[in-house]
């Protein structure tokens, strides 16, 4: 939404890794990363991120209070640390949506 509304172009941005190129259509700079700050814009990429994104802007004392002390069960939360078997699979799931997203994001990014 941000970058559709130009508001990402020259500046360094995140998303989830399935749609992390698509910023390049924006003018933004894509950056693997959970959290991204550049300037006056924050980005965050998929969806447990949004609590790293919210925390970002919030404060320590939040995190605390949550009690947000991730220990995940497998190290599959990254295309880089996930099994490729798992990335492939995850990859043909979603290929309607990749397809649907390219043709959004071409309309949208002219």
């Amino acid at each position: 939404m941000l970058g559709a509304a130009g508001l990402l172009k020259g500046y360094k941005a995140t998303s989830h890794w399935l749609t992390l190129d698509s910023l390049k259509a924006f003018g933004a700079e894509p950056v693997a990363a959970r959290v991204v700050v550049d300037r006056n814009r924050v980005t965050g990429a998929g969806v447990t991120d949004g609590i790293d994104f919210g925390l970002t802007l919030a404060a320590k004392a939040v995190q605390l209070m949550m009690e947000y002390d991730p220990q995940p069960p497998f190290k599959s939360g990254n295309p880089k640390t996930a099994d490729a078997d798992t990335v492939k699979m995850l990859r043909a799931m979603t290929a309607p949506f990749d397809k649907k997203l390219d043709a959004v994001v071409k309309r949208l990014a002219k």
